[in-house]
């Protein structure tokens, strides 16, 4: 038993559990646009309602997001960006640049005679940056064109699912193993305790991929590779902070690379 409280608040420490405190914080900042406000705003309010669907994390207060100002006081826009966030505690900021929001009401020739079109047009970035690594994790392009009265807002139902989509799959809160839970006879875990519970959100059947990260130096740039080493699936949510996984594969490589110190997390790969 004190074995096991141990090495758990040592996890704790260690791990700075990424569950507590600031650490599940993300920050959106100012997208980067020189059109209507009405339509940076609606474009930006998708973006937040994408991450308010992610569990396990927290979009910033309003206060804070004032803050995190492109460009404030920094020669790089999205540095200045970055290095606000990580003050202020996030974990991640996703950023914007849109590059074409144009709604457009022209004549055009009908059999019956000429009446207006409204015609919409979108076109714009989203990144998902690392704010402690400052490495862009991933990066994709929305555009849409379409026609009616409602062209705005149908050129946005259009994208929105994709945007959904990106941020789900690029905001992620890696865990940490706290501490092996149980082997079987040839060595291999069956067994083990995570550091995320009830206030990530986590229920039973959860799945998650086990990485080991692993420092690279490429063409001079520091990299992170995260190698797959197996797949653990939450059997019981043990409190706010914890839970016991069975594993379902790698169950030898993961007790090797836990017992050895090395870099192990994992990420959630249902939604």
């Amino acid at each position: 038993m004190t074995k096991r409280v141990l090495s758990v608040l040592c996890g704790i420490v260690a791990f700075s559990s990424a569950f507590a405190q600031n650490k599940n914080l993300v920050g959106v900042a100012s997208f980067k646009s020189s059109g209507r406000t009405e339509y940076v705003t609606a474009i930006q309010d998708a973006v937040y309602d994408a991450t308010l669907k992610v569990r396990g994390f927290s979009l910033m207060g309003k206060d804070k997001l004032e803050q995190i100002k492109t460009g404030v006081g920094q020669a790089d826009q999205d540095a200045g960006a970055i290095a606000q966030a990580k003050s202020l505690g996030a974990q991640y900021i996703v950023t914007g640049n849109i590059l074409k929001a144009n709604v457009e009401t022209k004549p055009s020739d009908l059999p019956l005679g000429i009446t207006n079109t409204t015609t919409a047009e979108l076109l714009f970035d989203v990144a998902v940056v690392d704010v402690n690594s400052g490495e862009e994790v991933a990066s994709t392009r929305f555009t849409a064109a379409t026609k009616g009265k409602r062209a705005f807002e149908d050129a946005m139902k259009e994208l929105t699912p994709g945007i959904d989509k990106f941020i789900r799959e690029n905001l992620k809160n890696a865990v940490s193993i706290a501490q092996i839970e149980e082997k079987n006879s040839i060595g291999e875990a069956i067994r083990v305790l995570i550091v995320a519970g009830s206030l990530a959100g986590l229920k039973e059947h959860d799945e998650f991929r086990v990485y080991e990260i692993t420092d690279l130096t490429v063409d001079g740039k520091k990299m992170h590779r995260k190698k797959t080493l197996g797949k653990i699936a939450v059997a019981k949510v043990e409190d706010e902070n914890f839970s016991v996984c069975l594993v379902k594969e790698g169950g030898a490589d993961i007790a090797k690379k836990v017992e050895a110190g090395a870099k192990i997390k994992c990420e959630i790969v249902n939604e």
